[in-house]
């Protein structure tokens, strides 16, 4: 896609078939992240129902506004997220 393009762009809705994986995802999703300037962030949902399942990509625009403390340092967003599986 042409970077003009890609900056219009808000989000994505996918329908999926039932056989599809969440690992056959990771690729698509990357490569919308990769492409997403330094002023979005992307939020990545999935919707499940009985027959089908969708998959959601926006960008949403980063606060203009950044968190100092006293001494004026920047506090940094952790970017990691711990994701914890039910066994």
């Amino acid at each position: 896609m042409t970077k003009k393009l890609n900056d219009k762009i808000k989000g994505i809705s996918i329908e999926l078939d039932k056989s599809t994986q969440l690992k056959d995802l990771n690729g698509v999703i990357d490569e919308f992240t990769k492409e997403t300037d330094d002023k979005h962030e992307v939020k990545v949902s999935l919707t499940f129902e009985t027959s089908q399942s969708t998959l959601h990509l926006n960008r949403i625009r980063k606060p203009f506004l950044t968190l100092v403390t006293k001494d004026g340092k920047v506090i940094k967003k952790d970017k990691k997220k711990v994701v914890k599986t039910l066994k």
